[in-house]
């Protein structure tokens, strides 16, 4: 639990960076992965202890073949907590049991993005959200069109942007599934606030539908824990990007920013290895313990990964650099610090990999100066860009795109925060700045 407060007080202001404020989060987050499952299964309620337990660590969530939904986050820390007395354990266990059984006289079959976004804090309201993505970012027109939010808050835009796609696909008598093969490679984000990524995560799967509670292909949530601010470092020839963090420089191959699957399947695969480098610290130093499984690893890396999404080994180069990285996390993992360092890197890995791959089109809500820092670093050549930069609850609401800036005033009373844009088209007025 230490080390997870003390990485997450390092990206909260200093006023609120306290004990209860990371207790509450952490409330939150679980808040968020029990009402996850409750959607993904909503008509099995969590049968016992042992699969509440999976639901917290979100091992559940992966085995329905859903990745990054926050495994070994900063909220992780209930179920890796070794040192718990008998007493608090039981106690524990005893308030997220509580938790889930409160949440099983609601019916969560059809819950949409936002279920949970008044317990954060405010957000924009769904027709503001439409309109950017749909109108000043043209994505209701073309389907195939890519959008990252470099600070998404709780995914509203992320939201909007699949919701615009699942329209678009229905309009031309699309199959519905294109849009979870689709919307993960199209529409993807990333705060700097762990609280915020948690619900983003949630949003973005309620986003999807009732194709997440039936049988479907595994898929990984893109959405990340990482500052847009943060800009990339890579190495000679720009072959290996570097992570600078507070437990030290974490360096990738590049095969692991063209393809962020790699970070899941390839690197995610180093928890084996991890537990096994403990098993032998009872008759190995942890050096030796630390080699040994990481030789074994090596000859993963090195070896082709068939009916995989990454079925190509890494060159002797690659498997080297990610062997750099590899032995940190293990070490850290030996001293105490569980699996928080890979899910770290995991997601840190975000702004170099969005930087490699660029995007149509860069949306959401901030500054000006996130407008124009982002889409230097993640907007292709021709994208377009577009942020609203005034508070949700004020009017003229602004939206600031690279070439003009519009502004919004809502006439003839208030619009629902629930309203869509076709319904709130006929009390806004759009007229440009000069």
């Amino acid at each position: 639990m230490a080390a997870r407060f003390r990485e997450w007080q390092g990206l909260q202001d200093r006023e609120s960076s306290g004990e209860a404020r990371f207790i509450h989060q952490t409330y939150l987050a679980m808040l968020a992965r029990l009402v996850a499952r409750r959607f993904v299964a909503p008509h099995r309620l969590i049968s016992n202890a042992e699969e509440l337990l999976e639901v917290i660590n979100v091992d559940y969530f992966n085995r329905r073949g859903i990745s990054n939904f926050g495994e070994g986050d900063l909220f992780s820390w209930i179920p890796l907590e070794a040192r718990w007395e008998p007493d608090l354990e039981g106690l524990v266990l005893e308030t997220v049991q509580g938790l889930a059984d409160a949440l099983t006289s609601h019916d969560f079959t059809d819950a949409t993005p936002g279920i949970l976004d008044n317990l954060y804090g405010p957000t924009p309201p769904r027709w503001l959200t439409e309109y950017l993505v749909e109108d000043e970012l043209g994505l209701s027109g073309d389907a195939g069109l890519s959008m990252l939010d470099p600070a998404c808050c709780t995914g509203t835009f992320l939201s909007a942007a699949i919701q615009a796609m699942s329209r678009a696909v229905a309009q031309r008598g699309g199959d519905p599934i294109d849009v979870l093969f689709e919307a993960p490679e199209k529409f993807r984000g990333m705060d700097r606030d762990p609280l915020s990524v948690a619900l983003a995560r949630l949003n973005y799967l309620l986003a999807l539908g009732d194709l997440v509670q039936q049988e479907h292909p595994p898929f990984l949530l893109p959405v990340y824990l990482a500052d847009a601010d943060q800009v990339p470092k890579f190495g000679p020839d720009n072959q290996v990007a570097i992570l600078p963090t507070t437990a030290g420089d974490f360096p990738l191959p590049l095969p692991f920013i063209e393809n962020p699957l790699m970070l899941d399947w390839v690197l995610g695969r180093l928890t084996n290895y991890m537990d096994g480098a403990r098993l032998r610290l009872h008759v190995q130093s942890e050096d030796l313990a630390v080699q040994e499984v990481l030789n074994a690893y090596y000859n993963y890396l090195t070896a082709p990964k068939p009916r995989t999404p990454v079925p190509d080994p890494l060159t002797q180069q690659q498997a080297d650099t990610l062997l750099q990285t590899a032995r940190m996390l293990v070490h850290l993992h030996i001293q105490g610090e569980g699996v928080l360092w890979l899910n770290m890197v995991q997601n840190l890995a975000a702004p170099a990999v969005f930087f490699h791959v660029r995007f149509d089109r860069l949306g959401g809500q901030g500054s000006a100066a996130l407008l124009e820092a982002s889409s230097a670093s993640y907007l292709r050549p021709g994208g377009q860009a577009a942020i609203l930069t005034s508070s949700a609850d004020i009017t003229p609401l602004t939206v600031t795109r690279l070439e003009r800036t519009v502004k919004l005033d809502v006439e003839g009373g208030p619009i629902s925060h629930d309203s869509s844009w076709a319904d709130a088209k006929a009390g806004v007025r759009v007229t440009e700045e000069p």
